[in-house]
């Protein structure tokens, strides 16, 4: 078994989630709109975040997530921001920015201690980000 496989077997479910943000927001600030090919990497690499922020906005609202009630309300409120403004990123370098600062700010947060996770978190399956 490789290590980097064995490391991602062993890390916690925040760590996957900050590794799976910054893989994507690294494609989505590397993408070149500019041109056809970079267009099209900067809607997937959209997409891709738009569906990890869903996938953490259906899990903070499972019952079973230990996160606050605070924290849940504000991270499924970002969701929706992404949700709302993922397509207008591709056109909008302002909109694009702030969807590269929101997974940011939230990496950052990641790397600090905060609330424990629920058991049965579906991070491991964005690992492909």
């Amino acid at each position: 078994m490789e290590y980097g496989v064995v490391q991602r077997e062993t890390a916690s479910g925040r760590d996957l989630e900050r590794e799976v943000l910054e893989r994507v927001t690294t494609r989505m600030r590397a993408a070149d709109p500019s041109d056809v090919a970079g267009l099209a990497q900067l809607h997937e690499a959209l997409q891709r975040n738009r569906a990890i922020w869903m996938t953490f906005a259906s899990d903070l609202a499972n019952p079973n997530n230990l996160c606050s009630n605070d924290l849940k309300a504000s991270m499924i409120s970002i969701a929706g921001f992404v949700e709302r403004n993922t397509q207008a990123a591709s056109k909008n370098p302002d909109v694009l920015r702030s969807l590269i600062e929101i997974n940011e700010s939230i990496i950052a947060g990641l790397r600090h201690s905060a609330p424990p996770r629920s058991p049965a978190s579906p991070s491991r399956e964005l690992l492909g980000a």
